[in-house]
């Protein structure tokens, strides 16, 4: 008889049902959060048009964009020696800036 119990505990499924315990409004669900607001820079440009970021010097290549992962504490790239701010320009779902370099002296 004893055996029988232990056998009959042992094979028993225990679910719990925990929600009633949880109250609404209490429980909060987890929030996701994360530091990086850019993710990289697309600069958009004429093929050998030259631009410097995060000290760093580039050149555009022949289809025209250069993608360059976000250094979080560079605000600007310089161009024919003037420096230009980064954030002026949206935001894409992924994180990516599209930079659209100025137009070349003529």
């Amino acid at each position: 008889m004893l055996l029988a119990a232990a056998i009959l505990t042992a094979s028993m499924n225990i679910n719990l049902d925990l929600t009633p315990i949880i109250r609404r409004g209490q429980a909060k669900e987890p929030s996701v959060t994360c530091g990086i607001v850019t993710v990289g820079y697309r600069f958009r440009g004429k093929p050998g048009q030259e631009f410097r970021y995060a000290g760093d010097s580039y050149q555009i290549p022949d289809d025209g964009v250069v993608e360059l992962i976000a250094d979080k504490r560079r605000t600007t790239y310089a161009i024919g020696g003037r420096s230009l701010p980064l954030e002026v320009w949206p935001r894409d779902p992924f994180g990516f800036r599209d930079i659209p370099l100025p137009s070349p002296a003529q």
